[in-house]
């Protein structure tokens, strides 16, 4: 009996000791997330742009954001930038709610100094999305920002994210839609009624045409917009003579036609939706995105 007793105390006192080694070796987790009553998500939408937010308690927020003649992304903005460059890992786990218990990895990525660390393109937003859709919790993982001894974990909460969801549907489905990742974009501007170039936008057109014959290998889309005045199809055809314009002084500068792909919006897709002198010369423009071949 003494024996068993003796025993029980050695190793008692042997886990104490593994324990406080193994947080001393490897430290501890710390671990942000919403509670299951604070969790929530929110829609805002913007002239041109939509998001989802969803904020962590104590250490920031993160975003679902699409703009308009752009792609879905993903963000995580803290309270307190990191002081250095790391690498994190992202994986989804099952809520303790929700069985059985699994997890999986959904990548690696690397964090940036800066108060939004963390961007991801659409194709790694999407899976975050989609595990969030399906009821799934993922995870942002790393080494603390401190002296790297704890793990850090940053934890979306699912809770009410289907509520949100036909909300944000709704406002992407108003935005504009590239069936291509731009890799630039620049704007060059007209004036009232007008197809002509002016001296500023040949200066910006040189300039892209350089981009072209130092890189080779991409497209070159243009989208010819007008304001809202006038018919909208009149606004149609002139917003394709700007394209048209744009397009032949690009050519005459080395680019060759094949290179170049034509998209006409007329008036419906202003870059300021106000009315007013201000807003209409915003709206009368090109749109020169630069896209990978694919």
């Amino acid at each position: 009996m003494k024996n068993d007793k003796h025993l029980r105390v050695v190793l008692a006192a042997a886990c104490c000791v593994v324990q406080l080694f193994s947080v001393e070796a490897f430290g501890q987790v710390q671990k942000f997330q919403s509670s299951w009553e604070q969790s929530s998500w929110k829609m805002e939408a913007g002239p041109r742009s939509c998001a989802l937010t969803h904020d962590i308690p104590r250490f920031g927020q993160v975003r679902f954001e699409q703009h308009s003649g752009k792609r879905l992304n993903f963000s995580l903005h803290v309270n307190l930038p990191p002081v250095r460059d790391q690498d994190a890992r992202v994986y989804a786990e099952a809520p303790p709610w929700k069985f059985p218990s699994e997890s999986y990895p959904l990548g690696d990525f690397r964090l940036q100094h800066g108060k939004t660390p963390l961007r991801l393109p659409r194709d790694q937003a999407l899976r975050i999305y989609y595990e969030l859709e399906q009821g799934m919790q993922p995870v942002i993982t790393f080494s603390d920002w401190g002296d790297s001894r704890d793990e850090v974990q940053v934890a979306l909460m699912p809770v009410r994210f289907r509520e949100v969801l036909p909300e944000f549907l709704a406002c992407t489905a108003g935005l504009l839609y590239l069936d291509f990742e731009p890799i630039a974009e620049q704007t060059v501007y007209f004036v009232t009624n007008s197809d002509r170039l002016s001296r500023t936008t040949r200066r910006a057109l040189e300039d892209v045409a350089r981009k072209y014959r130092k890189k080779g290998d991409i497209r070159i889309v243009l989208g010819g917009h007008a304001d809202e005045r006038g018919a909208s199809e009149y606004n149609m055809r002139l917003s394709n003579r700007r394209a048209k314009m744009v397009s032949r002084y690009l050519h005459s500068r080395g680019v060759p036609e094949t290179a170049i792909e034509l998209r006409s919006f007329g008036e419906t897709e202003p870059q300021n939706p106000e009315s007013g002198q201000d807003a209409w010369a915003r709206n009368r423009r090109v749109t020169i995105w630069l896209a990978e071949r694919g």
